[in-house]
């Protein structure tokens, strides 16, 4: 009986220590999945992404923007996002349906390599990478819905030049 008490904590112990060790990066990946694979709509946007940050909405000539108006972890530094909400076509090809961005903080347990990783395993292969010094990304063009896009890049903050990853939602 002790030794099949000792088996179940030292199970547990390694299961919580696994998901200690996945929980930002996993948790941010499944955050941007879960908004970025359904269909938004204006009103949805904000709700979409709730778990990453509270987008605050400004409304005008058929946009509607979106700025960041407090962030829910420690991971987000920026957010931004834009709906076109005008009926008819929007420039052709050139102005997408809705924008959403996001600047994340890297961190001993957040980087750019480990979000690229996590969403590869949600995602599967990048429809398109690169490795070069100043143009490290990784792009996914989702089938469902069509015409939507993931964009992961790393870089450097324009204030401090700390490093950061960008994160960019697109739905041509």
């Amino acid at each position: 009986m002790k030794f099949l008490t000792v088996l179940c904590s030292l199970a547990f112990v390694v299961s919580a220590a696994a998901v200690a060790s996945a929980a930002p990066t996993d948790d941010i990946a499944d955050a941007l999945v879960q908004g970025g694979t359904k269909a938004i709509t204006a009103d949805s946007l904000p709700a979409d992404f709730d778990r990453l940050t509270k987008f605050v909405r400004h409304d005008g000539n058929g946009m509607v923007l979106f700025s960041d108006g407090g962030m829910t972890d420690g991971y987000i530094r920026h957010a931004q996002a834009r709906f076109d909400t005008r009926t008819g076509p929007r420039a052709g090809a050139k102005m997408p349906l809705f924008s959403v961005a996001f600047e994340l903080v890297n961190q001993d347990n957040f980087t750019f390599e480990g979000l690229a990783a996590a969403l590869a395993q949600r995602l599967g292969t990048p429809s398109a990478s690169s490795n070069q010094t100043g143009a490290v990304f990784r792009t996914w063009l989702l089938k469902h819905p069509e015409g939507r896009s993931f964009t992961i890049a790393t870089s450097q903050a324009s204030d401090n030049g700390d490093p950061i990853t960008i994160v960019q939602l697109i739905q041509k």
